[in-house]
């Protein structure tokens, strides 16, 4: 009997992904994308949630489909800053337990980054560029630049659907 398998690895990725160095709050950011872009991003029911240890993190995440390009825009945060309580003394009749907080990352090799547009299509270079030149022009913006997805390694954690 023959047996067929199928290589997921084989896919290719049709979406690119670029990266947003800012301070602005991501409510703030995806207002103006939307308004320099033309977008409508809009906050998405369910947050982008991973269980990092002891700290549940939920980065919010914005969409917008523009259904007359068959093109989809994903607004993730990569930073959570979570608490994670810490039994400090348990040698007492009372526990002591002490509050820290934890910075997790959505894509762990770019700690630095703020955020990520992913759009999914297959853009020309030029589109990307002119995306690129709109979104270094909104005050605050320090940076933005494409990331290489298939360099990434945690990049099943921009799978939405």
């Amino acid at each position: 009997m023959l047996s067929h398998k199928l290589m997921l690895d084989d896919v290719e990725d049709n979406y690119h992904l670029l990266a947003i160095h800012s301070s602005l709050e991501e409510f703030k950011m995806a207002f103006l994308l939307n308004k320099s872009l033309q977008l409508s991003l809009k906050r998405a029911a369910i947050d982008v949630d991973f269980n990092h240890g002891e700290v549940q993190a939920l980065y919010p995440l914005y969409s917008y489909r523009e259904e007359t390009k068959a093109r989809t825009y994903y607004l993730f945060k990569n930073k959570y800053k979570g608490s994670v309580k810490k039994v400090v003394s348990s040698g007492s009749l009372f526990i002591e337990e002490e509050m820290s907080t934890l910075l997790t990352y959505l894509i762990p090799e770019y700690k630095k980054v703020d955020y990520f547009l992913k759009i999914e299509d297959d853009l020309e270079e030029e589109i990307i560029q002119e995306l690129l030149n709109a979104i270094s022009r909104i005050p605050r913006v320090i940076t933005t630049y494409i990331v290489d997805v298939n360099q990434l390694k945690s990049k099943n954690n921009l799978i939405v659907d």
